[in-house]
């Protein structure tokens, strides 16, 4: 579900190429294809996943209008995007999420479960700090 939400957001983003060209029938194009994907797939699996077939969809839904979006936009208003930054920015906290549940289910009690994720967050902050150091160079 948090997915979907984040693909809504980049979407969101994404998608003022069409309303700056004023072509906003892109906008309902991208949101029809969208939607299809979405009660396809929720007429197909909610009989067998119940209502986890919803966040599916929702995912499925919004990650195919965030993708029209950015390929069609590109190539009507293209606009250079730093992907190496959000690909490693991405990585990291793919990462340090996956250690994070790994030090969670070592089961070593909440205080230290916490104080390792105060680590891993200072982690990303120095990421940040880094990465903002780097760019004023």
């Amino acid at each position: 579900v948090m997915m979907a939400e984040i693909f809504m957001g980049i979407y969101f983003n994404l998608s003022f190429w069409y309303k700056l060209n004023d072509q906003t029938w892109w906008g309902a194009i991208m949101s029809a294809t969208g939607v299809a994907a979405m009660i396809g797939i929720n007429v197909l699996l909610i009989p067998k996943w119940g209502y986890i077939a919803c966040a599916w969809g929702g995912f499925a839904g919004y990650g195919i209008a965030m993708l029209m979006s950015w390929f069609i936009g590109q190539k009507k208003y293209p606009v250079k995007y730093d992907l190496k930054t959000i690909g490693l920015f991405s990585a990291l906290t793919a990462v340090l999420l996956t250690c994070s549940h790994l030090v969670s289910s070592l089961g070593l009690g909440s205080i230290a479960t916490m104080a390792i994720n105060t680590v891993f967050l200072l982690v990303y902050m120095g990421g940040i700090y880094w990465d903002l150091r780097k760019g004023r160079a």
